[in-house]
């Protein structure tokens, strides 16, 4: 009787306490990319307008985001950390400028955040880096990571973030890459702290005996 009480009370507490149910620990990233043409350009380096004088378009929506998203804690002022990867995304020119394609990229940046249960959402702007092979050449460039916002429902969510155009330099232009990702959160971090809760319960019990 006692230790159905116990898994009872655990179970209870996992689903009714924000912090524990979700954790706010780290999402995986299970599908989306770079999937609107409109904020995916290139331009060239050091214009004052980046989208007014966007001379590279997205050819095609990269649904192959993976990665990682880990937000520190729950309150305002913490951290989230972004790890993404792009296997391939190529950007068709205007009229007289070459395509370009974009292999093994990968985008690193930590920003503020305010986070909650359900949201999470930048509070102040964020510098990372982005690595990669532009056109077959190598090149590593700091960048700007700017409109971090996640609506999360459980341990499933929708996030958008955008890096660049500002210090994202590459191939002698500048570029911005808007994500829309799909992220889930592991099951093992909602059984540990399931099984941390049984654990102070079975030591309640014990001491009662």
């Amino acid at each position: 009787m006692r230790l159905r009480w116990t898994v009872a009370l655990g179970a209870w507490l996992l689903a009714t306490s924000p912090a524990l149910a979700l954790s706010l620990g780290t999402f995986g990233v299970t599908g989306g990319g770079l999937n609107a043409p409109n904020a995916n350009y290139g331009c060239p380096a050091g214009s004052a307008d980046c989208l007014a004088a966007q001379n590279e378009l997205l050819a095609a929506p990269s649904s192959t985001a993976t990665g990682t998203l880990t937000v520190t804690d729950v309150g305002a002022g913490t951290q989230a950390h972004l790890s993404l990867d792009i296997a391939s995304v190529n950007f068709n020119g205007i009229p007289g400028v070459p395509n370009a394609s974009f292999t093994n990229v990968h985008y690193d940046a930590t920003v503020s955040v305010f986070s909650t249960a359900s949201v999470v959402s930048q509070i102040a702007p964020g510098t990372g880096t982005v690595t990669g092979t532009l056109n077959g050449v190598p090149f590593t460039t700091p960048s700007d990571a700017l409109n971090l916002t996640c609506a999360i429902t459980g341990t499933t969510g929708q996030c958008g973030v955008a890096f660049g155009p500002g210090q994202f330099t590459a191939g002698g232009d500048n570029w911005l890459h808007t994500f829309a990702l799909v992220i889930a959160q592991p099951v093992p971090e909602a059984g540990t702290a399931a099984v941390v809760l049984l654990g102070l319960a079975g030591l309640a019990l014990s001491r009662r005996r």
